[in-house]
């Protein structure tokens, strides 16, 4: 009797651990951040967060600074097609599948983290929308501080701009510079520094977080904070994975994901302050406020990109704006 109830009891430790074992689920999560920038940090709370919600039953091992082998321009195709389970998702990288995108980095649209917010939540409809539409879940965004120009000089007039080799992260940030007469050139955030090193550049069009991440002050000088856009990133799965694991395993992703979206909205906005006191800290010269005679100019420059929106867009871009303009009133 005792030798057939050890035989059960082992048989049923088997069959548990197996089912265990079997229920795992594991993924790849690519990003081209590293270290201490803000999109490398979510990216390491959102996988320890999610272990610890499964109890260990799904592990997310993130891959840091393109160690893939994708460029942040890859990265939405790349979840869609599978290449990847996930990947963190720069939204003006992925203007050139899905225009709706662009909107957060419409230049001089959004006043501060609050107005980002708004926009965020009345847009995100049409991002799931488009997200699905394109094989994949969006499962939380997380805003950069607000984009700055960082050169070897200050940006005191428009005229300023004239001349720089500057890096940007999308088209419509490279168009705007380009209006203005800069050598504007999109480039992936691994090759940024390798190329102010060599002069390839001379100035880079990103947020403060970037900034220290990359410690600019090891090869230029000044930061002006033109408060250009501020850019969303979105961490999206492939949508074939997230429908084949189990339900219990989609529901926590969803959940520590709003988790995330609360959290990391509240960092980037805390942290800003912490990175321009770094950014002095080491050297560089920060100017926070720009002439109203250049905001006034740069929102001119900028108007043209998100016509050109509305018209790729349409109805759904309009609807977006109108909402936006209204509500915003009341912040």
């Amino acid at each position: 009797m005792r030798k057939t109830l050890s035989i059960l009891l082992t048989v049923f430790f088997v069959v548990s651990l197996a089912a265990t074992v079997q229920a795992q689920t594991k993924l790849d999560l690519a990003t081209t951040y590293s270290g201490q920038n803000l999109h490398a940090r979510t990216l390491r709370d959102f996988a320890q967060q999610v272990k610890e919600a499964s109890n260990g039953q799904i592990i997310i091992t993130v891959h840091e600074g393109g160690a893939m082998g994708l460029k942040d321009e890859d990265h939405f195709t790349a979840i869609a097609d599978g290449i990847v389970p996930m990947a963190s998702v720069l939204m003006g990288a992925a203007v050139g599948t899905s225009p709706i995108f662009a909107l957060s980095t419409s230049p001089f649209l959004v006043q501060g983290f609050d107005e980002a917010r708004l926009l965020r939540d009345i847009a995100m409809p049409y991002y799931k929308e488009e997200a699905k539409r394109l094989n994949q879940k969006i499962l939380y965004t997380c805003p950069w501080p607000p984009s700055a120009v960082h050169a070897k000089r200050p940006i005191e007039k428009y005229e300023d701009l004239k001349g720089l080799r500057i890096r940007t992260y999308d088209k419509k940030g490279t168009e705007v510079l380009q209006k203005a007469g800069a050598n504007a050139v999109v480039m992936s955030w691994g090759d940024v520094y390798p190329a102010l090193a060599t002069g390839t550049i001379d100035s880079v069009l990103t947020s403060t977080t970037s900034a220290v991440a990359g410690n600019f002050w090891e090869v230029l000088t000044d930061t002006t904070l033109v408060n250009f856009a501020i850019p969303l990133n979105m961490i999206n799965i492939n949508l074939d994975t997230f429908n084949s694991m189990p339900q219990e395993h989609q529901d926590i992703l969803v959940q520590v994901g709003e988790k995330m979206e609360k959290k990391w909205w509240m960092e980037a906005e805390e942290t800003m302050t912490e990175e321009i006191a770094t950014l002095r800290e080491n050297g560089m010269q920060v100017h926070e406020e720009i002439s109203p005679e250049l905001a006034a100019k740069l929102r001119e420059s900028g108007q043209f990109i998100i016509d050109n929106w509305l018209k790729k867009v349409g109805q759904d871009g309009q609807d977006i704006l109108n909402k936006f303009n209204k509500k915003r009133k009341d912040l």
